[in-house]
């Protein structure tokens, strides 16, 4: 399962967040066409969602 972590109606944002995610070590994926959600999986949430605070 899938849980989104951050959610933005721009797609750069989002991209950009996705990138750094994945940077970290985490699997992230795009979805949706406006807004954008970034998803993780259901078990690397938390510790993504501490990442992003970090930004």
């Amino acid at each position: 399962m899938w849980i989104a972590v951050y959610v933005t109606g721009r797609r750069s944002e989002a991209e950009r967040i996705r990138s750094a995610l994945t940077a970290e070590g985490f699997l992230a994926e795009l979805r949706g066409e406006g807004p954008y959600e970034v998803v993780v999986p259901k078990g690397e949430a938390v510790e993504a969602q501490e990442v992003l605070h970090r930004l």
